[in-house]
């Protein structure tokens, strides 16, 4: 076997392998590369006599003068089977690195250790549930591990790691792969909430909508801005966003609230009615109360819609609209033909107030491999590598 190893191929060579990929992560798209413009990127390729077999989106920090790191997140996209492959590879990006100055290059595969269903954690109920990204995962690691990979571990903290280790996913598949129906993905969650789908919210005036309107951006900032007032965090700024939508097949979705028909409803049912007479006295007849940005997946297998960024405005909670959105945009991924529809990081003890919320869904705790450092200098690896934690603020450096 004759193996080639490039630094950079052509972009649409990449797109053409990755679009065929089992299971693919929006991360490693080149153009996530556009989106983390403060990294370096490159997109090396290795070919098996003259045919491309495996590829990442290796994204390169400065961290001091002549101190660089590498990343490559939820990578790379080749067959963890084939050992020669991976060695191969392991080979060309080891040369790249020292060529770019990285101490060590990261990656935290796209595969997982285990799937279990949240009733298992909840209730240690049996459920079947499609298995796609654990298996054959001992072998992956054990290839890992020969080739002088360093595992980091098994954190639980959604904090330790550059990608969280857990992730919670609604499956739209059934055990056997089958494609699930709406009403099939609505049976699916658990019974308190079910109730506030459908009738429940059209009675009372709510509704959903969804859009790729960069100009609804502003709506949706909106949104976030109470969120991050109420939990005292900071996300992103608008720009970001706005890379994000140019990027990627991403999607608005918001959850809305008609007040005079709510009013209506309130008026009907004897219910108070001065807090929505206000706002509508201050000229808002629509509110939106919930939103949320989705990537759509690129490839064509394995298919996973990621829900990225939400918010949610605290006024008239016993609606549950938010819930009302997570539907929303489950079902709008079964029309795209998705396997999963991913509610994102958790912590792994599943006890904060995000597995909480997610778990309301029935969902799939995915316990994903982890991080994997192949150490390229070993004088500067060891030192860093006990520092980094240490000091929050270089860490959070390379987290952005």
């Amino acid at each position: 076997m004759k193996y080639t190893f490039k630094k950079n191929i052509d972009i649409n060579e990449y797109n053409d392998f990755i679009k065929q990929t089992p299971v693919l992560s929006f991360m490693q798209q080149p153009n996530w590369a556009n989106v983390k413009d403060n990294w370096k990127s490159l997109r090396p390729g290795l070919y098996e006599n003259g045919v491309l077999v495996g590829v990442c989106l290796l994204l390169i920090r400065t961290l001091s003068k002549g101190i660089t790191m590498g990343y490559v997140p939820r990578g790379y996209i080749l067959d963890f089977k084939n050992k020669q492959h991976l060695e191969e590879f392991t080979k060309g990006i080891k040369t790249l690195a020292l060529e770019e100055h990285c101490y060590m290059v990261k990656i935290d595969p796209n595969f997982c250790f285990h799937e279990t269903s949240i009733l298992k954690f909840e209730k240690n109920e049996d459920i079947n549930i499609p298995i796609t990204l654990s298996k054959n995962n001992q072998q992956f690691h054990q290839n890992l591990l020969s080739l002088k990979y360093h595992h980091k571990g098994y954190p639980k903290s959604i904090i330790k790691t550059l990608q969280p280790r857990y992730q919670m996913m609604i499956p739209l598949i059934d055990n056997n792969l089958k494609p699930l129906t709406e009403e099939q993905v609505l049976k699916s969650f658990k019974k308190r909430i079910r109730s506030y789908l459908g009738k429940f919210h059209k009675k009372r005036g709510v509704f959903y909508e969804h859009t790729k309107d960069t100009s609804k951006l502003d709506e949706f900032m909106d949104i976030l801005s109470s969120t991050e007032s109420r939990q005292g965090i900071h996300l992103r700024n608008k720009e970001y966003f706005k890379k994000i939508m140019e990027e990627f097949d991403a999607v608005l979705f918001f959850g809305k609230l008609d007040l005079n028909i709510y009013l209506e409803f309130l008026k009907q049912n004897g219910e108070q009615t001065e807090e929505i007479e206000n706002l509508i006295k201050e000229g808002n007849d629509i509110l939106t109360l919930s939103a949320a940005l989705v990537i759509m997946p690129f490839n064509e297998n394995i298919r996973i819609s990621e829900y990225l960024y939400a918010g949610n405005r605290l006024l008239f909670h016993k609606l549950q609209i938010s819930i009302g959105l997570v539907y929303d945009i489950c079902k709008y991924s079964i029309e795209q033909n998705c396997s999963y529809c991913n509610l994102g990081g958790i912590d792994g003890n599943l006890t904060d107030h995000l597995s909480t919320y997610k778990s309301r869904f029935n969902s799939i705790v995915m316990e994903y491999a982890g991080e994997y450092d192949l150490i390229i200098k070993k004088g500067l690896y060891y030192p860093i590598d006990l520092l980094l934690p240490i000091l929050k603020k270089g860490y959070h450096l390379i987290r952005k």
